[in-house]
């Protein structure tokens, strides 16, 4: 009889799985707890509805954008606030000419000429302040404290009426109604004065203070008038040529003082001439202006 193979193929199989040796697989949990673990996950994945899920993103994207906005808010406040303070407007006269200004407060601005006067519109309101480089005469609105500064003097008001002078070395106010405070940049010297006073600042620093018997003169350039006392003709020939755009030239140097005046509506070479007569000097007529020499007595 001939034996069945296939029985004989499982014989073989069942020793050959006999013969690996025994594996034991040990677990630090018991099948009860692995259960009860699998079935807290699941329960938390089924017990939190989608709608609480979205609810709490709707709030931290809420709060995201409370946070971005009041960050751009604060952002673009101080971009105003800095562009306000940083934006400055300028008022400029030429040679030859007069410029009415008015200020953000109704404040008004006569300039003289080759004058500047640069202040901050949007900041106004906040600091009532100007930077001056010439000659001016302001009509100021009561209000805040109102500044005029130069790189010699400060000048401070409330409301009241002045003329400030600020050219290089020199610095003089004049108040023509109510009261004025100057301030000397150097010291720090502060001088008050009232109608028909006057106040300088001396190279130095210190302030000179003096009685004015006509104040209506300091500011007569206003009507093109031009009046000196026993001024210094350095400083003559040079409001002469800030009047009529010219250019002179002095030869030599002048100790001379010039009392007298004259007004805009004369020709640059008559008013020359009217300066250089009584002090003796004489004057060629240039292409670019005059040149002035002192007249040589005969021997």
């Amino acid at each position: 009889m001939k034996k069945d193979k296939s029985h004989n193929n499982s014989k073989d199989l069942k020793k050959g799985a006999n013969s690996f040796p025994e594996i034991e697989v040990s677990f630090s949990k018991s099948e009860a707890e692995v259960w009860s673990e699998l079935s807290d996950m699941l329960s938390l994945e089924v017990d939190t509805p989608q709608k609480e899920i979205e609810k709490k993103k709707g709030k931290v994207v809420k709060l995201a954008w409370i946070k971005m906005s009041a960050a751009a808010a604060i952002v673009m406040l101080l971009s105003v606030t800095s562009f306000s303070y940083l934006y400055t407007k300028s008022v400029i006269t030429k040679a030859s000419e007069h410029m009415s200004a008015t200020l953000p407060d109704g404040s008004i601005v006569e300039l003289n000429a080759v004058s500047k006067i640069s202040y901050k519109p949007l900041w106004w309101r906040i600091d009532r302040k100007l930077q001056l480089d010439g000659e001016a005469f302001f009509k100021v609105k009561k209000g805040k404290s109102f500044t005029v500064e130069s790189s010699r003097g400060r000048t401070i008001v409330l409301g009241t009426s002045f003329n400030v002078f600020a050219r290089s070395e020199q610095y003089k106010v004049t108040c023509y109604t109510g009261k004025v405070r100057v301030v000397s940049v150097y010291n720090g010297h502060i001088t008050d004065i009232v109608p028909n006073e006057s106040a300088e600042i001396n190279k130095d620093g210190s302030i000179a203070l003096r009685k004015v018997k006509n104040v209506d003169n300091e500011i007569m350039w206003m009507n093109d008038m031009f009046i000196f006392t026993s001024t210094p003709i350095k400083y003559v020939f040079e409001e002469i040529e800030r009047q009529y755009n010219t250019k002179i030239v002095v030869t030599a140097k002048l100790n001379k003082l010039y009392s007298g005046n004259f007004k805009r509506n004369r020709s640059v070479e008559e008013v020359v001439k009217m300066v250089c007569l009584p002090l003796g000097l004489s004057f060629e007529k240039t292409l670019n202006g005059f040149v002035v020499t002192e007249t040589k007595m005969p021997e």
